[in-house]
């Protein structure tokens, strides 16, 4: 290449284009400097997308849901379990409305986020929407955390250190990036689910997804409201002690059966893509790089057991540490 004349002006800087095209409902992926990020996933480009609820929709879907159960206790006729279970699923319920209400009163907090990720995760049954075929399994992902967390964005009030119990129930980096959605709100600034999304997918996630699973799929833990929720929906009980990744094909058998004409294996090969997606995720990630599975893990055992160190006020993002909160703040504000 010739140098430029004195009257052509200084060589122009090296520029990279880079174009991507997709048809249907297929996704758009932009690589640079080795990140790959995902710019839209299917839940948030149909013609009628489906997204998590937002504050009021959510509200009133949770007060359906505890009348209807209500009923159906006073009817006595057939329970959807023992009496005496069934009893406790209204009384989470009630408890989930009393959290999205602002009135949680004197309760475990970690009980209340654990009520938040489910009524997230029963959002994600029931609202998801069929997955178009040749989805990417990092789309599935990408909405499965959306709508598990967003209603810990929404809730008008979290308890003392949530922020330390989301980071034991999934990542500190995805309770920093809750953190920092709350922040903005908080500020003034419109936060919506396919933005927060689009954060979210900038850093490993998976581990946070294979935590989020464990915690739903026992009964003591998160599985208690997530199986409350499901019976008010008149859904079928999610399984319980069976493993992450059984949970992970019924929480996505609504939306793989709706795809593939309700197979059983469509559902069976789309839990197998993204299972093995995740567990590759968690193994690819570079020991001590930003964002790995270590870091990860040793920010968790700050958390651990409601977090004796590093807790953080409600709804402000941590300071200090990798920054993902302060980045992601600061973008949401600009």
């Amino acid at each position: 290449m010739n140098a430029p004349s004195p009257a052509e002006g200084p060589e122009p800087p090296a520029t990279i284009r880079q174009d991507a095209r997709a048809q249907g409902q297929g996704q758009v992926y932009q690589v640079a400097h080795g990140t790959q990020k995902i710019v839209h996933h299917h839940h948030h480009e149909a013609a009628r997308p489906a997204v998590p609820y937002n504050l009021p929709e959510l509200r009133v879907w949770i007060e359906r849901l505890t009348a209807d159960y209500r009923l159906l206790l006073a009817a006595r006729d057939e329970l959807p379990r023992g009496r005496r279970e069934a009893a406790q699923d209204r009384k989470t319920l009630e408890a989930l409305g009393a959290d999205l209400a602002g009135n949680p009163g004197r309760r475990d907090g970690k009980d209340q986020v654990r009520r938040l990720l489910a009524a997230g995760a029963a959002q994600y049954l029931s609202r998801g929407g069929p997955v178009p075929a040749g989805t990417l399994p990092e789309a599935v992902m990408v909405d499965l955390v959306v709508f598990a967390l967003w209603p810990v964005v929404q809730s008008p009030g979290l308890p003392e250190g949530w922020h330390d119990h989301l980071a034991e129930l999934t990542t500190p980096r995805l309770a920093a990036f809750t953190a920092a959605a709350r922040d903005a709100v908080r500020r003034g600034r419109t936060v919506t689910p396919e933005e927060f999304g689009r954060h979210v997918a900038d850093k490993p996630f998976a581990r946070g997804v294979l935590a989020l699973l464990e915690d739903l799929d026992d009964p003591r833990r998160g599985g208690a409201a997530l199986t409350a929720l499901s019976l008010a929906a008149h859904h079928a009980p999610p399984p319980q002690k069976a493993g992450g990744k059984v949970l992970l094909g019924w929480l996505l058998s609504g939306a793989a059966g709706a795809a593939v004409g309700g197979t059983a294996v469509g559902v069976a090969d789309l839990t197998e893509d993204v299972w093995h997606r995740l567990h590759s995720t968690t193994r690819d990630t570079p020991s001590g790089a930003p964002g790995s599975s270590d870091a990860d893990q040793e920010d968790l055992e700050q958390h651990r057991g409601g977090g004796s160190r590093g807790s953080y006020a409600p709804g402000h993002p941590p300071t200090g540490g990798t920054g993902t909160a302060t980045d992601f703040l600061d973008d949401l504000l600009s």
